[in-house]
């Protein structure tokens, strides 16, 4: 399998702005093996991986972007565009869009892990895999190095930015990357003499300090990420140059507190070990993606999965399926290998509907428990549905997107949906009461656990079979 890396730049929507902003970003690999995306730090890009590309494109598709304000990106000024860590996750959020992608792992780095935490937090259901070189979540893990920074944080003056700058030289970036080096002849110096570029590029100062004020929101966003962290528990890999100036090898064991299968490495480097420490990170990676990355295509078990490989008795279960959504999704297919199961399948969405639960409150606890099993598909068939019962647009919109609902009752049953599939059923009274003071009762509480049983059944299945969202569900799928 080729490893060739492609150089591309693509124009991607700034939803904040309203404006196109061209992403520089590196590609190698096949396009459908599984993907990993790369998210670069301070003060580096895309560049910085341009040796782990090549030794994980055999196997993945491989994407590093540069971020807005880095490498090859644009640049837009820093008082029209507005340098945050949200602006900049919002942007790769809409660069993963305009590639079309659904599922991969991620890797963070540095000012990565701030950005592609935010977007693991807001779209679970994307990331089958996290890596966090060097990329920090916890407050153990900053250094008094961070301490010019906090002076900043707790008074924005103009003198305390000033004193900012000195992070902006040629010296400071050099010392990152030599910094806990045995020996910094395995420095490349166009490494951190392609950064300085970068860095000494008009207007790009600014830019750099506005994100260094910024990076105080992303201590303050740490509970956030901690909780994805417990909720969703991906596979993570915590790999550390444990002679990090920035970011301690604290921050590293921390990740095991929220996830306790997490896996912590430390290499001989500091905060760049890819320069120094290529093959034995990688080879770490490799094995991590090895033991957790689903590299093996579901259609090699499913086989075909269409009307003619079904068997008889399938058949008239299809025309009940083609009667509730007017044609036969790809999760009927999916079922149907085994009929029995299709039919329970029908027979507990009859029931379902037959409970006191409403019908567009049945489609929001479905859609929550789908968020959480990171079943995309389940997410656009109830997002849909809603739709077509006649939910306003916001309600399908925060079904897609995930985000809270408007309506109190229907958030009730959202965030009771949520918590039955994120706890495995294990709710609390605080849970059950915010349930019953959104004016429900017992019997809404246990149509709602059916509501989130079925979904296990149904969200394993399509995990397992690979299915792809139906045309009929598109517009509304995950976002």
């Amino acid at each position: 399998m080729s490893t060739l890396v492609t150089y591309q730049t693509t124009s991607v929507a700034d939803r904040r702005t309203g404006s196109a902003l061209n992403l520089f970003y590196r590609e190698a690999g096949q396009k459908d093996a599984p993907a990993v995306l790369l998210l670069h730090g301070f003060p580096t890009s895309s560049h910085q991986y341009r040796g782990l590309i090549e030794r994980l494109a055999d196997k993945y598709r491989v994407i590093a972007p540069d971020l807005p304000g880095f490498g090859f990106s644009d640049a837009p000024e820093a008082k029209t565009f507005g340098y945050t860590f949200d602006h900049l996750a919002d942007v790769i959020e809409s660069f993963t869009d305009t590639l079309g992608l659904t599922r991969y792992a991620l890797y963070v780095f540095d000012y990565g892990a701030p950005v592609g935490f935010r977007l693991a937090a807001s779209r679970p259901d994307r990331v089958s895999a996290l890596v966090s070189q060097n990329g920090n979540a916890y407050e153990e893990g900053l250094s008094d190095g961070w301490n010019p920074m906090r002076a900043y944080w707790q008074d924005p003056s103009d003198a305390n930015r000033e004193q900012l700058r000195g992070f902006l030289t040629a010296g400071t970036t050099q010392f990152q990357y030599q910094h806990g080096e045995a020996d910094t002849s395995h420095i490349a110096p166009e490494s951190y003499t392609l950064d300085q570029h970068f860095l000494d590029r008009a207007g790009n100062d600014d830019i750099q300090l506005d994100l260094f004020g910024d990076y105080k929101a992303n201590v303050a966003a740490y509970p956030r990420f901690h909780e994805y962290f417990r909720t969703h528990r991906p596979p993570t890999l915590a790999v550390w140059g444990k002679h990090d100036p920035f970011f301690l090898p604290a921050g590293a064991e921390a990740f095991k507190r929220d996830i306790p299968d997490a896996e912590v490495h430390f290499v001989d480097g500091g905060h760049f070990p890819l320069e120094s420490h290529l093959d034995e990170v990688a080879g770490i990676i490799r094995a991590f993606f090895a033991r957790t990355l689903d590299v093996a295509q579901g259609q090699a078990l499913f086989g075909a999965l269409d009307d003619v490989s079904a068997s008889a008795e399938a058949q008239p279960l299809f025309d009940a399926m083609r009667g509730v959504f007017g044609f036969v999704p790809n999760l009927g297919h999916a079922l149907a290998v085994e009929p029995p199961v299709l039919s329970a399948y029908l027979q507990w969405l009859h029931s379902l509907g037959t409970t006191t639960l409403d019908a567009v409150a049945q489609q929001v606890a479905m859609a929550a428990a789908s968020r959480v099993n990171a079943a995309d598909y389940g997410v656009a068939v109830h997002a849909t549905l809603a739709g077509r019962l006649g939910a306003p647009a916001d309600v399908v919109d925060a079904l897609r997107t995930g985000s809270a609902l408007a309506d109190p009752k229907l958030e009730a049953v959202r965030q009771f949906a949520t918590a039955i599939a994120s706890k495995r059923t294990q709710v609390s009274d605080s849970d059950v009461n915010a349930l019953k003071a959104a004016g429900f009762d017992r019997r809404a509480a246990v149509a709602i656990a059916m509501a989130v049983a079925g979904k296990t059944l149904v969200n394993t299945v399509a995990h397992l079979s690979k299915i792809e969202i139906d045309a009929g569900f598109l517009q509304d799928a995950v976002a």
